[in-house]
């Protein structure tokens, strides 16, 4: 009797911890990018995060303001598993992925549409999918958007008018040959340190879209914007393909939806507030800011400047490659 009773003791026991032993720990990851908390990029991925912690499959952190780095560290620091996600624009892939490159040519997509379109076609997915021969998996695009000029010197309303500034780009062969191509002297240095070189007039200006340039306060440094619209960024968000291939089946799905989530609520705060970022900094008597709207003229001209720059590229990737991209263009084009 004794023993019997012991044993229904010992299966009760073990039948009490199964449950915990079926509940596996959630799993963790890090993020990080470039932005401050105030970005809307920043805002989005903590969306993402949040959607995933509430699954309780998950334990997510991000880190902003290149905690980790700048981009190129970052996604280093990806790949070698150290750090399981990071959000960088797509011209920080192209060492991986060197067609990736033509999304951010200047004056390549007439509209946001259109470049949004475009990133959804098969081409635009084929860019991720390449991703995966170093070590990484594109979870998808994130935006940052058209990106427009800055300086302390003077209204630049032509490509003339360039002649003499020295311009801040990202580290991106694209930009800094475009501007140099056009009479400016441009050169790729640091994001994180670009406030003060602005401040310190290493340089006189620098390009970026209108969330950065008002949440890094860049207009308390620059006297001049002109709307060129003369690149749309995006981001990528890549994780370590292990890390990715270790997942199951539902935490893959887990991410994906989160991530669409993201990248849509992304889309809806950009087009919300960056018309009134924009009004907020023309209005500040603290630091005036002169916002220049090109003419229809002023804009074809600027468009016409970027053809060198398109012929560059189309011989640096061969014809096939470079119209394969421009057939992705047309296809995201809305009819």
């Amino acid at each position: 009797m004794c023993k019997r009773l012991l044993s229904v003791f010992f299966v009760m026991i073990f039948l009490a911890g199964l449950p915990l032993m079926a509940e596996a720990a959630p799993k963790t990851m890090k993020i990080a990018h470039m932005g401050n908390d105030a970005y809307h990029m920043s805002r989005a991925m903590v969306r993402f995060a949040d959607i995933l912690n509430a699954t309780g499959k998950f334990k997510v952190e991000v880190y902003s303001g290149a905690v980790f780095g700048p981009d190129l560290e970052a996604i280093e620091t990806v790949k070698a598993g150290d750090l399981d996600m990071t959000v960088s624009p797509t011209s920080y892939f192209t060492d991986e992925v060197p067609s990736i490159a033509c999304i951010e040519l200047p004056y390549v997509f007439p509209t946001r549409q259109t470049a949004i379109n475009t990133l959804e076609t098969e081409w635009g997915q084929k860019q991720l999918a390449l991703l995966e021969k170093s070590g990484l998996y594109g979870v998808g695009y994130m935006e940052n958007g058209w990106r427009h000029l800055t300086n302390s010197k003077r209204p630049v309303r032509k490509p003339e008018d360039l002649k003499g500034l020295k311009l801040r780009t990202m580290p991106n062969p694209i930009h800094v040959y475009y501007w140099n191509s056009v009479g400016a002297t441009a050169e790729g240095s640091p994001f994180s340190e670009l406030y003060t070189n602005l401040a310190t007039k290493v340089f006189d200006g620098e390009e970026n879209g209108i969330a950065y340039i008002y949440t890094q306060k860049f207009n308390e440094v620059q006297r001049y914007m002109t709307m060129s619209g003369h690149v749309y960024t995006s981001f990528i968000l890549a994780t370590n393909l292990d890390y990715w291939q270790k997942l199951d089946k539902e935490e893959q799905d887990l991410i994906n939806k989160a991530y669409r989530d993201a990248y849509a609520y992304q889309l809806d705060l950009i087009a919300r507030e960056d018309e009134a970022s924009l009004a907020e900094m023309k209005k500040s008597t603290a630091f005036p800011f002169e916002v220049v709207e090109l003419t229809p003229a002023e804009h074809k001209a600027f468009m016409d400047s970027a053809k060198p720059t398109h012929d560059k590229y189309r011989e640096d990737l061969g014809d096939e490659e470079f119209d394969a991209f421009l057939k992705a263009v047309r296809e995201g084009t809305p009819k």
